[in-house]
């Protein structure tokens, strides 16, 4: 029986979810498009989504939502990187000139909503951006994103390997287990 519904329309996320909590794991998956609010916090537009998910579908949900600051850039674009993302591409390596420092906080923050409350789990992991793209695998800012400590982007590493080190493995991990999965 699944406890929650993960909700998305994106199939790297679906990719994401069940190679983490794997078949069967009591959490099932919706594809199905969320309305985003268009806000730099993260926690905002978390807590938003789970609402709209929830309002939508009338089933226990659980949804994601990451946030990439660039030191450089006061911490920008935040939770704002999706539609930077879709804009830019690789190019948003460009907007750290020569000399700035290129350091970067990826966040994740995963809710989980049963009508009744919103329960959110947050992660986050430092790390610098790339110079310019490298890998084939992974999907938005994998490419960009060195996590410290490592020479790799997240899109060198394979799948296991990523979600061992990123923020929105850490998230689903404190999901998973708040959940009892």
């Amino acid at each position: 029986m699944k406890r929650a519904w993960y909700v998305t329309s994106n199939p790297d996320k679906v990719l994401e979810v069940e190679h983490f909590f794997g078949p069967g794991g009591g959490l099932g998956v919706l594809r199905h498009a969320v309305m985003e609010i268009l806000e730099p916090q993260l926690e905002k537009v978390i807590l938003a989504k789970a609402a709209a998910a929830y309002q939508a579908l009338q089933v226990p949900v659980v949804v994601e939502h990451g946030a990439m600051c660039i030191d450089a850039l006061n911490g920008l674009p935040g939770a704002l990187v999706k539609p930077l993302w879709e804009s830019l591409g690789p190019r948003l390596c460009d907007l750290v000139t020569a000399g700035q420092p290129r350091t970067v906080r990826t966040l994740s923050a995963v809710c989980y909503c049963d009508g009744r409350k919103r329960q959110l789990f947050q992660a986050e992991v430092e790390g610098e951006l790339a110079p310019s793209a490298r890998g084939g695998g992974g999907f938005h800012w994998d490419p960009i994103f060195i996590p410290r400590g490592h020479t790799r982007t997240f899109a060198e590493m394979n799948l296991a390997e990523k979600l061992s080190l990123s923020a929105s493995g850490k998230a689903y991990a404190a999901l998973r287990q708040h959940l009892g999965l």
